[in-house]
């Protein structure tokens, strides 16, 4: 089966809007807009609805604590079952249901005779609860207003729980009035307060099957009012099959390492990360290659100057959808319209071959891809890596790709604002295009020549004035997303703007050039190709300072070709 995402290409740079691939099973109709609009849609367990049409009758008392009983596996046999259905997700805030056919739960027959199941809202699964199934012969209840989620939530200066009750729902149509004044109709969700349980038969073969496959069943959270609201997620018509299949494991003996993993996830632009790996008996073991499984891991086998990547691994089931996740290597095309908009095609393939360099750890195939699947059926992808490379990582001193320019906006004055901002990618890559630590990757900003400060009184949450900034930091003022980077300054008493990038790793530091960008657009580095391999600051009395103070500052560059410059740098 074949899966697409679609890019937009703009300019110089890649503007790229991918179908997140999450895992709705067998939808029938993948050009449907409906069925698109799910499929674009990311969920985050634990973003709520401020509607009417959700808000319910008062029921139990929320508790005001984390119930931790709630995440304990009882006792029993554990068993993991393969999951099939019909579940409801919020996309553009309505409830839409669409089919499932491999996600995965955790069920326990228990010790007490009853069926336990964890994760049982299988889109409201982080949260890790079990709620439990009474038996009476063949038959299984689950009883409504369990607790079957409860979640951490970090909405900004404070954490909140929120605690979600099982119930049934119903859908009953109300009418509402526009802006206009005009009436319309539209679907609400209800309480049903008819359906008390909800039942499932044990079949002889083991299969767990629904009696009530027309009941919908959510988890609803308590408003302060005593009233309820569902989020939009839930589920139908389940089906629970025995499941043989286990995660796939390394050996106690495999000793991990840092490995550098780096990819292009929509054909262009590389991305990098760091991997645990580790090679026993010609056998590469992987750990973390699926975000949305860390613990999952993939193997490649080891012949010769090639490794062999093989379909359907099975890493788990993941905790963010409940799906049974698998690795799958795929082909791929990519073909772009008159406007511009790429589509890439992929396509599962019985195994990937990579390239393999024993002496430099490198495992690599640049025609190639790998997936993070939902399930073993479909090809339907949480995650797609393109031109996939493995490399052992060895931290060593290294000088630092120069940053690259994308924007950049003078200096304006006006009566909502005086401000201008400079925009420019760094890359986590040294000059010769091997990784580097984002965490020792740092940058300074110069006007004309004098770094760009920013100041406790400025800034009064910096413990410091900041000339030297962190790859990833980000305030008011700097804007720091990937290798995507913009400062805002507000003064324009200067003729160009520099960029330098700094590394800190192998014990020694090393800088780019200061590349530069005048309002004409032209673009220059700082004493030709000779780039600053150390700055001293001063203050008038000569004393050295670890970095700039209060008042004037004498501040020294020694660069790589011997030359020393200095410069004044006046700190109010």
């Amino acid at each position: 089966m074949r899966i697409k995402t679609t890019l937009f290409l703009l300019a110089s740079f890649l503007t790229a809007s991918m179908f997140a691939q999450s895992p709705y099973g067998d939808i029938q109709d993948k050009d449907n807009t409906y069925v698109k609009a799910r499929q674009t849609h990311i969920i985050k367990q634990d973003v709520r609805f401020a509607n009417e049409a959700f808000t319910m009758a008062p029921k139990a008392e929320a508790p005001t604590e984390l119930d931790s009983s709630l995440f304990v596996q009882p006792e029993g046999e554990l068993q993991l079952m393969r999951r099939s259905g019909i579940d409801y997700l919020p996309v553009w805030g309505q409830p839409a249901p669409a089919e499932y056919q491999e996600k995965g739960t955790y069920v326990v027959k228990g010790a007490d005779g009853n069926y336990y199941f964890k994760n049982f809202i299988t889109n409201m699964c982080n949260g890790g609860t079990w709620i439990k199934g009474e038996v009476e012969g063949n038959v299984i209840s689950v009883k409504t207003g369990q607790i079957c989620t409860q979640l951490w939530y970090d909405n900004g200066a404070t954490n909140s729980l929120y605690t979600y009750y099982l119930y049934a729902l119903k859908a009953v149509e109300e009418t509402g009035t526009d802006w206009q004044g005009n009436e319309y109709t539209y679907t609400a969700y209800v309480l049903d307060e008819d359906v008390s349980e909800i039942k499932f038969n044990i079949e002889a073969d083991g299969r767990i099957t629904s009696q009530d496959g027309n009941v919908l069943y959510g988890g609803l959270e308590e408003n302060e009012d005593g009233t309820f609201t569902w989020p939009g997620q839930g589920d139908m018509d389940c089906t629970f099959y025995p499941f043989d299949e286990v995660p796939q494991t390394a050996p106690e003996e495999v000793e991990y390492s840092d490995y550098v993993f780096s990819n292009y996830p929509y054909a262009t632009d590389i991305e990098y990360r760091i991997l645990q790996g580790g090679i026993l008996d010609n056998v590469l073991y992987v750990k973390g290659l699926a975000e949305i499984i860390p613990e999952g891991i993939i193997k490649a086998q080891i012949e010769g100057d090639k490794a062999r990547i093989a379909t359907n691994q099975f890493l788990g089931v993941d905790q963010t959808y409940s799906t049974l996740v698998y690795l799958k290597p795929c082909s791929f095309t990519v073909e772009t319209d008159e406007w511009g908009w790429s589509t890439i095609y992929t396509d599962e393939i019985s195994e990937m071959v990579m390239d393999y360099d024993a002496e430099e750890c490198r495992f690599a195939n640049d025609e190639l891809g790998l997936l993070i699947n939902a399930g073993k059926m479909e090809v339907l992808s949480h995650e797609q890596y393109l031109r996939p490379t493995f490399y052992k990582f060895v931290e060593k001193s290294a000088i630092p790709s120069s940053p690259v320019w994308t924007q950049y906006y003078p200096y304006t004055e006006a009566d909502f604002g005086s401000w201008g901002y400079a925009g420019f990618n760094i890359y986590t890559t040294d000059v010769d295009g091997n990784y580097i630590l984002p965490e020792k990757l740092f940058y300074t900003c110069y006007l004309d020549e004098t770094p760009l400060v920013f100041s406790t009184e400025d800034y009064p949450e910096l413990e410091e004035d900041m000339t030297v900034i962190p790859y990833a930091f980000a305030n008011n003022d700097i804007v720091a997303y990937k290798e995507n980077h913009y400062i805002y300054f507000h003064r324009g008493d200067f003729e160009r703007f520099g960029v330098q990038t700094i590394y800190r790793g192998g014990e020694e530091e090393m800088r780019s050039p200061i590349i530069y960008y005048s309002e004409s657009g032209i673009e220059e580095t700082l004493a030709g190709d000779a780039i600053v391999i150390e700055t001293t600051y001063f203050d008038l009395q000569g004393r050295r300072h670890n970095g700039l103070n209060n008042g004037l500052n004498i501040v020294v560059m020694k660069y790589s070709d011997g030359t020393t410059k200095s410069t004044k740098v006046m700190v109010r």
